[in-house]
């Protein structure tokens, strides 16, 4: 028995019985039940489950007008047509299963951007969502983007919509007491955390997603869409603030 051809066959979604079954017949050319469960070294009452089986795929044929049941293997150009079969028609379908893997309730999406634009971009999003909530390092993003600090000052002082809620836990320091000095309104609630802690992550949370922002070293985001994360992170976003320091 070919050990790489079954092992080809179960690859091809054949069961190992099914494929030993299916050599053996190829070789004797033709058999009875007797005859392939010999040479396939398995019972003859399996052999005659496993025949059933590959009838109704079309892999073995029963010889008509025989007194004894003979059968005989379908040619094995067969099985690489029904392989491409089913490889054209699973491509033709491809679009509609992304489409379902993609939009999965349970699955987070992810995205990532590097640099001063890639996280702005994620920033200005933050501004068209109904409620958003801050963990930030004024003082740290100031290294990087000051002209996003001048940015955020006037909007929330001055272009905020009135429908927009947020609220921001920023660290004790000068730099961060200005600002929120600066961007105060009746909209945007600060707190700090407490002296002597400071966070190296810039955290928003808005329209079920997480935004982290890396604030050291390199200047990435990474935003994670997932509204069970989402949920998550708020319930932690709330103890701080309560913990936190008007």
């Amino acid at each position: 028995m070919n050990d790489q051809l079954t092992k080809l066959l179960q690859n091809t979604g054949f069961t190992e019985k099914e494929a030993i079954t299916y050599i053996s017949l190829s070789e004797l050319g033709s058999g009875t039940v007797s005859q392939i469960a010999e040479r396939a070294k398995l019972k003859r009452s399996i052999v005659y489950i496993v025949l059933e089986g590959l009838i109704k795929r079309g892999y073995i044929s029963l010889i008509p007008d025989t007194k004894i049941s003979r059968y005989v293997a379908a040619d094995p150009t067969k099985i690489f047509q029904d392989l491409k079969n089913v490889t054209s028609n699973f491509k033709d379908a491809l679009p509609a299963f992304l489409a379902i893997f993609n939009n999965s309730i349970w699955k987070p999406k992810i995205n990532y951007f590097e640099g001063i634009e890639g996280v702005r971009s994620v920033y200005r999003q933050t501004e068209s969502a109904k409620e958003a909530y801050y963990i930030s390092n004024t003082e740290a993003m100031i290294q990087y983007m000051p002209e996003e600090i001048e940015h955020w000052i006037d909007f929330f002082s001055k272009k905020i919509p009135s429908n927009y809620k947020s609220k921001q836990i920023l660290m004790d320091t000068p730099i961060d007491r200005e600002f929120a000095q600066k961007a105060q309104s009746k909209n945007v609630q600060f707190k700090f955390l407490p002296k002597g802690q400071t966070m190296d992550m810039d955290i928003s949370l808005f329209d079920n997603k997480v935004a982290l922002t890396s604030l050291k070293d390199h200047l990435f985001i990474v935003v994670i869409e997932s509204k069970a994360l989402y949920n998550s992170m708020k319930t932690i976003f709330d103890l701080l603030w309560e913990q936190g320091v008007k």
